[in-house]
């Protein structure tokens, strides 16, 4: 008997009998408390049970019908009703005036005809219990999941794995879409996305659905006002008893991005000038030459040289020097195309532009342009000296760039101040 309790566990149990038999419930209260190990307590009237509940919780009423006071069908009723989630068996000595349907649409959940083996309550209460605990768990369950998707700082949303509408959603989606849940609620999940999102959400989706889950990253969202935002979708597809569904958790990544995009475009970019730096000129001269070899496309590059700039920081001073350094690199700004052309810092007083897509003719005309408002600027006893190589099939970035520092030389050789073109 010890070990049948140790194995069920059944101690935590309250169960109330009702009976106006003295017999009969003390006979029922020793089964159960000795072959289950419940607390139990006992009622001689319908009345005194509606009192003893109202008083504390019970998992299980185990009632007769033919009680004193508010009794059969009329009790089963008021306790179901009252207790939605208490358990009750009803035993009875007379089942042609208690119809099993009767009792059961009243709300009983078994029913035993008196007399009776004791196995059969006891088996019986054993199947409640069972049942109880699997019911137990899974409110536990979903309270769990219920706190962690509604707390989560993250957005999550369920959604139907045939429609891809959203079926709910936690207050933080509701936050980053920027939406009302009531809006949400039946929303195809691509309508809070970029249009052009929803082919790529419908193929990442299918191909999770294989595998059970997967992650796209930098999804566009769209909100109301039409500001956009970055989000990583990880998706999770679940078939649980009550129906498959996926799983999604959305995260705002848009200032992680922004931040990366910053930190990119400072490891590019001279700080002084804004232009490229260095390393960035040597990155894209390979990728232009490239092009230019295999598309057969012209290209032309530009390398400009400050003439005196070493005596006019002796003279002036280096923030004077900082000063001609940031002109010289606006001044290259202003003279080519946005989006077309590059304009890089890869020296100390050394600049270079790629012109791609443009011969060295037209490379002239830009350069004619900047030598004259350099000359007309405050330069500070500095003029600019210019080289100018047109792209003629050289095999390697690092051959270009020679032909157009040589012609950069020999506008200095020639007195400065001066433009020469590589033949």
């Amino acid at each position: 008997m010890c070990n049948r309790l140790a194995d069920r566990n059944y101690s935590r149990r309250r169960v109330l009998v009702a009976d106006d038999q003295a017999v009969t419930v003390q006979v029922v209260e020793e089964l159960i408390r000795a072959q289950l190990g419940c607390h139990v307590k006992t009622a001689s009237d319908g009345d005194e049970v509606l009192r003893l509940l109202e008083a504390e919780p019970y998992d299980v009423l185990v009632t007769d019908m033919l009680m004193p006071g508010v009794h059969g069908l009329s009790l089963v009723s008021t306790v179901r009703e009252k207790w939605p989630d208490m358990d009750i068996i009803v035993m009875t000595g007379f089942p042609e005036d208690f119809p099993y349907v009767e009792v059961v649409h009243a709300g009983a959940n078994d029913f035993i005809s008196k007399p009776h083996p004791p196995e059969e309550l006891e088996a019986k209460l054993i199947r409640i219990f069972k049942e109880r605990d699997t019911r137990d768990a899974q409110i536990l369950a979903e309270i769990k999941y219920r706190s962690l998707f509604e707390l989560s700082m993250e957005g999550m949303v369920l959604l139907d794995p045939d429609s891809h509408n959203i079926v709910d959603m936690n207050d933080a989606f509701c936050e980053l879409t920027g939406r009302e849940k009531d809006d949400l609620m039946g929303m195809p999940l691509s309508d809070v996305l970029h249009s052009s999102e929803k082919d790529r959400l419908e193929q990442g989706l299918a191909l999770f659905a294989v595998g059970g889950q997967g992650t796209l990253g930098d999804v566009v969202m769209v909100g109301p006002d039409g500001k956009e935002r970055s989000i990583d979708v990880s998706a999770t597809f679940i078939d649980s008893p009550a129906g498959k569904v996926v799983f999604l958790a959305f995260k705002d990544v848009t200032e992680k991005r922004e931040i990366e995009r910053q930190l990119a475009e400072v490891a590019q970019t001279d700080q002084l000038t804004g232009l490229s730096n260095k390393h960035t000129f040597h990155t894209h001269l390979e990728c232009a030459v490239d092009r230019a070899r295999s598309e057969k496309l012209p290209m032309t590059l530009i390398t400009l040289d400050l003439d005196n700039f070493k005596q006019c920081n002796d003279t002036y001073g280096h923030l004077v020097g900082d000063e001609v350094l940031t002109m010289a690199g606006e001044l290259i700004r202003q003279n080519i195309r946005v989006g077309g052309d590059e304009g890089f810092r890869y020296g100390g007083d050394e600049f270079a532009v790629l012109l791609m897509g443009a011969p060295s003719s037209i490379a002239k005309r830009i350069a004619d342009r900047m030598l004259s408002q350099y000359e007309q600027a405050e330069n500070y006893g500095t003029s600019l000296s210019i080289g100018i190589a047109e792209y003629r099939g050289e095999r390697h970035a690092i051959d270009f760039i020679r032909v157009a520092d040589d012609a950069l030389y020999k506008a200095k050789a020639l007195g400065k101040n001066g433009i020469h073109i590589a033949s």
